[in-house]
């Protein structure tokens, strides 16, 4: 796995790979809920440390299951999120 500094002066080294969560949760007619922990374990194995996710995939859901499955191992992992209301640039 690769990593690069998180911003300018953070000092925090992200993977350069990150999984997106935008399909871990069932609120639209497409996702996954059962499969989310399979592939965080898998991640996790590969030591990736990213996590991409934001409160407007799957009606929120998709921020829950980060924390539902890597809850011992939380302090591992970087997990940003926008939330909806942030203006796109």
């Amino acid at each position: 796995m690769d990593y690069k500094v998180f911003g300018q002066k953070s000092g925090v080294h992200v993977s350069t790979l990150a999984p997106g969560t935008g399909n871990f949760g069932t609120v639209w007619p497409f996702g996954a809920s059962k499969e989310a922990k399979t592939v965080f374990d898998r991640y996790a194995e590969a030591r990736g440390n990213y996590i991409d996710t934001a409160d407007a995939y799957q009606g929120g859901r998709s921020e829950t299951y980060p924390g539902d499955v890597l809850t011992s191992e939380r302090d591992n992992f970087v997990i940003p999120s926008l939330p909806s209301s942030a203006p796109v640039i």
